[in-house]
């Protein structure tokens, strides 16, 4: 299913988002606890140190000085109650609330706010309660926090146990979530206000591009500006304007095509009707009757080699359906013609071929064959000599054409694959189209071809090497 790129974006922008404001909202609960929980507990101590206050060492003993009023001041709390009890080391009671819990066996924490299983700490000797001990309980049905502490007065210990409820705590607790909680959907309204304005501004050059491409003509392939859109999406438009300088060299090359292509039919055309005008005067002229039979057999094959060019330039299209291909039953099917054509001339005309098959177009792979040996064939004076060899090697099939012709000139080898090119010493009838044909059909096949001397030291000779599989 296509998803458009805004809704992507959106997508994408969505997801961490959402976890994002989960994952702040975790962290800042826990903060937020934490700091609420640190400042009240430090209210329990200082409550605490202030019932310790009240302790008094007389006469060797321990007893606790508290008055009414200053009892009143220590449980005054506007939110909250607050319980406190003053015990001894051996137990004894010296005031307060006597059935507040005790730390004994309560889940307890320490100073930080972790919570840990305390043994009975008022068990345990003297110096292993000297920090303030903080735990949760239940004191009348109602959950409190409570404190409590270890105070020595001579040899004596006493323990003060300070608690309150927590009305306070959820209080502040509520009004700094709700100052989060505010916060966030302020910053939840501001990313999705961006998001709605934002996404579509960053999309605006690729919809002003989208125009500007669409309000081209089918001729217009003039290059698009890259500092017209953001740096993303330059090399897009730095790969559309390579395009576009491909489709020009091509555009431009079929126009020259087409133009040379008039002009090669051009002549013969008139040849044909010169001499239909003659047959017109003198219907028994046999000599008229042949030129207009070799004039129709050049126009021909002139159209067939158009044809047989435009195929193998369509070639990579060609190969999407390639087959495996008796290479050697190609050659075999074309041997009586050749041989034909060589005898009529005394030419000698030698084949060696090896039974090699490859994956490709098999009326491409033919054109190539008969192209290359129709050039020799043709090139070859009266006498003189031609051989095809094709073999597999190393992965490839290597097929070699070799004539002992007029030869090509070293620095005219690669001009004579150009379309209708033709050497100007050569007085011989031709398109100019085999050896270009030979070379779209090699390229089309992944393969290659060069054009070197004869080894017989005369001629030429054309090497061509096609992988065997693609």
């Amino acid at each position: 299913m296509q998803t458009s790129l805004y809704r992507r974006l959106l997508q994408n922008f969505a997801g961490p988002t959402f976890l994002l404001l989960i994952t702040a909202g975790g962290i800042s609960y826990g903060i937020a606890k934490s700091v609420i929980g640190t400042a009240y507990d430090q209210n329990l101590i200082n409550l605490a140190h202030g019932a310790a206050n009240h302790v008094l060492l007389r006469d060797g003993q321990i007893t606790l000085d508290l008055t009414g009023g200053a009892e009143q001041v220590l449980r005054t709390d506007t939110i909250d109650d607050i319980y406190f009890r003053v015990r001894t080391g051996n137990g004894s009671i010296l005031g307060g609330d006597t059935d507040l819990p005790s730390l004994g066996s309560e889940r307890s924490r320490n100073g930080t706010g972790a919570t840990e299983l305390q043994p009975n700490v008022e068990s345990l000797p003297a110096h292993h309660l000297a920090a303030p001990q903080f735990f949760d309980s239940h004191y009348r049905d109602t959950p409190i926090r409570a404190v409590r502490l270890q105070q020595t007065l001579g040899h004596h210990t006493i323990y003060i146990t300070v608690g309150e409820t927590l009305n306070k705590r959820q209080q502040a607790l509520e009004r700094l979530l709700l100052g989060f909680g505010s916060a966030a959907v302020m910053l939840l309204a501001a990313a999705t206000l961006a998001v709605r304005l934002g996404i579509p501004s960053s999309l605006a050059p690729l919809k002003r591009l989208e125009d500007e491409l669409r309000g081209r003509t089918g001729t217009d392939l003039s290059p698009l500006s890259p500092e017209s859109v953001p740096l993303e999406i330059r090399e897009v438009v730095r790969a559309l304007n390579a395009l576009f300088d491909r489709l020009r060299a091509a555009n431009t090359g079929q126009r020259q095509f087409l133009q040379d292509a008039a002009h090669q039919l051009r002549t013969p055309l008139a040849g044909l009707q010169m001499q239909i005008e003659l047959l017109e005067s003198h219907p028994a002229d046999d000599a008229a009757l042949a030129r207009l039979k070799r004039s129709i057999q050049r126009v021909t094959r002139l159209a067939n080699q158009l044809l047989a060019l435009a195929r193998a330039e369509a070639g990579a299209q060609l190969m999407v359906n390639a087959s495996t291909v008796d290479f050697a039953h190609l050659i075999d099917d074309m041997v009586e013609e050749w041989l034909e054509k060589a005898d009529a001339r005394s030419i000698d005309l030698g084949i060696a071929r090896e039974p090699v098959s490859i994956v490709g177009d098999p009326t491409l792979l033919r054109e190539l064959i008969a192209n290359l040996m129709d050039n020799a064939l043709r090139y070859t004076p009266d006498g003189g000599e031609v051989s095809l060899r094709c073999a597999a090697a190393d992965g490839m099939l290597e097929l070699e054409v070799s004539d002992t012709g007029p030869g090509i000139p070293e620095d005219r080898c690669e001009a004579v694959f150009e379309r209708f090119y033709r050497l100007p010493e050569t007085s011989l009838s031709g398109s100019g189209l085999g050896l270009p044909i030979a070379r779209e059909i090699a390229r089309c096949h992944h393969g290659s071809i060069r054009i070197s001397a004869s080894p017989r030291g005369k001629g030429t000779r054309v090497q061509v090497r096609l992988p065997l599989t693609q």
